[in-house]
């Protein structure tokens, strides 16, 4: 979870229900619970406060209630803002323990960059995203055992499956039990761009 968000709002919880809302827009407390990896009780207590605050508010769907943030909020604008700098600023410095060179069989996924150069540590963007895109099973299996799928997760709902064609997107979608709602907006949107066509 984002340390950051957890220094400026307190708890893990926080950071993630807020870190969620933002990708998202809204949600409903299970759907937040089970894809930020947290008790849901500990979710709808977080919900509950933001809601007492005045940053989010709820509407009925069903038998669901969905949450999203609260645009007469006097800071709403500049909450977001935030959440979305400190989500870039945890995966852009974080330091890197230890140098992991990329296996040689990937080699060939990387032909426009210096291969040698490139490490798991400084260069995790550009190797998740050219894995995801153009990897082998072979290759997509490496980093799923380095990235983790909760990370993985997390890392299509903020990314929005950008660059990924409907055919990955519906994989994902299964794999890592992504919402369908948000997939088909996805893929929606990736049907316009030009690697949809392979």
């Amino acid at each position: 979870m984002n340390q950051l968000l957890q220094t400026i709002f307190g708890s893990e919880s926080s950071a993630g229900v807020l870190s969620f809302l933002v990708a998202y827009r809204q949600g409903y407390p299970s759907e937040i619970a089970r894809f930020i990896g947290m008790d849901l009780f500990a979710v709808q207590k977080q919900l509950k406060k933001f809601e007492a605050q005045g940053l989010l508010h709820s509407r009925i769907a069903g038998r669901a209630r969905i949450y999203s943030f609260d645009p007469k909020h006097p800071l709403h604008t500049e909450l977001i803002s935030l959440i979305e700098k400190a989500v870039d600023f945890q995966m852009q410095v974080q330091k890197p323990a230890s140098i992991t060179p990329l296996p040689e069989t990937q080699a060939s996924f990387f032909w426009d960059f210096p291969f040698k150069k490139l490490t798991w540590e400084a260069d995790r963007e550009l190797v998740i995203r050219r894995l995801l895109t153009d990897g082998s099973w072979e290759a997509v299996t490496w980093l799923r055992r380095q990235i983790g799928d909760i990370a993985l997760r997390k890392w299509l709902i903020m990314h929005r499956g950008r660059g990924l064609s409907p055919r990955q997107l519906r994989f994902w979608s299964l794999a890592l039990a992504l919402p369908d709602r948000q997939v088909r907006a996805w893929a929606h949107t990736a049907r316009f761009e030009p690697w949809s066509k392979r």
